[in-house]
This record gives structure tokens, C-alpha cells and sequence, in this order.
């Protein structure tokens, strides 16, 4: 079913089919939030939050992408998260946390979670946040620059900037490994 259809049947009462959209979305929306916050528990709470935001307004969606919808909600709540994280490991330093990549068996896109997909999740958490996000949405999901400078509120010259400057820092810290994709 079309993402407009489901959209109209829950805003007419049709709460059932909240359901089929989580689970149309619920991979994507997790994957992204494990590779803005490096933790599977941290991206597992924030993808049920990401889902019960859209829920509570649902209401009130008015945009044509869908998908795009989620992954900026879970993107804010990203954002959120990794504020309050780096305000909690100053003050717990030096014991903060470290990451906590994903499973290797886990798949992402096609793409089997191998040694060179474990270099590069902990390669894009040393990018900013938002060039993470501009190289994730792009790249991983397919997002054009002009819906992602939607999604961000940013222009898409800022946008392109944000890619290039995060696929230029990607470039060298993975420079020397022979990936195999």
C-alpha cells in the first residue's frame, strides 16, 4: 500500500495501520539512528521515540515523503541524544563510553556488516554530526541534497558543503584500507 493511502486511512481513524508503517520503516529508521549514536540500545529507544512521535502526530503530517518524515524525526532525537551524551561524558571524563557498533551479521542495505563496515561505522562517528547526517542521508539512503537542506532546514549548498567535507575526512581516516565492497 502506497504511503499516501496508509497516511489517509490512520488520519481517518484507521489507527491499525500505524503498524504496517513502522514495519516498512522500522529497519531504516533503526540502522540510521545505530550509526548516528554508535549504540544498538541507544538507536533501539530512539526509534520506538522516533515512532511514537509520528504517532502522536500523526495528525498533523502534511509532507510527501514519508520515510523522509521518520528519518528527520529520529535525526532531531539523534541530535538530542548526542547533545545530552557529550554533555554527560564531560562530566564523567574520563570514563565515558565506547561505542557500540552494531553486530557484525547484522545487514544494512545489501551490505553484509564485515570488517571494512565496522571500519567505516566507526569511521563516520568521528565526522560531525551534521556532516554524518548529510553523508548518511545522500549516500546510504539516497536523499538528493535539495530534501535533505529540507529535512535539515539548511540550504543545499550547505548541504553539498557538508558532503563533501564528510566524504573528504571519510577519504582520510580509512586512506590504507583495502575495503572489499
Amino acid at each position: 500500500m502506497e504511503d499516501k493511502e496508509l497516511i489517509r486511512l490512520i488520519q481517518n481513524g484507521r489507527k491499525e495501520y500505524l503498524n504496517e508503517v513502522a514495519e516498512k520503516y522500522y529497519d531504516d529508521i533503526y540502522y540510521f539512528c545505530c550509526y548516528q549514536t554508535g549504540s544498538r540500545e541507544e538507536a533501539y529507544d530512539l526509534t520506538q521515540e522516533t515512532f511514537l512521535r509520528f504517532i502522536r502526530y500523526v495528525e498533523k503530517y502534511k509532507y510527501r515523503n514519508l520515510k523522509g518524515y521518520l528519518l528527520t524525526i529520529a535525526m532531531n532525537l539523534c541530535r538530542d541524544y548526542m547533545r545530552e551524551k557529550t554533555t554527560s561524558q564531560i562530566k564523567a571524563w574520563p570514563d565515558a563510553s565506547v561505542w557500540d557498533i552494531p553486530e557484525p551479521e547484522k545487514d544494512f542495505s545489501g551490505i553484509k556488516w564485515t570488517e571494512d563496515s565496522i571500519l567505516l561505522s566507526d569511521a563516520l562517528m568521528m565526522l560531525a554530526d551534521n556532516q554524518r547526517e548529510a553523508v548518511l542521508l545522500h549516500h546510504f539512503y539516497g536523499y538528493k541534497n535539495r530534501e535533505i537542506a529540507r529535512m535539515t532546514g539548511t540550504s543545499s549548498a550547505t548541504v553539498k558543503s557538508r558532503i563533501r567535507q564528510g566524504l573528504e575526512k571519510l577519504g582520510k581516516l580509512l586512506n590504507g584500507h583495502d575495503f572489499r565492497w
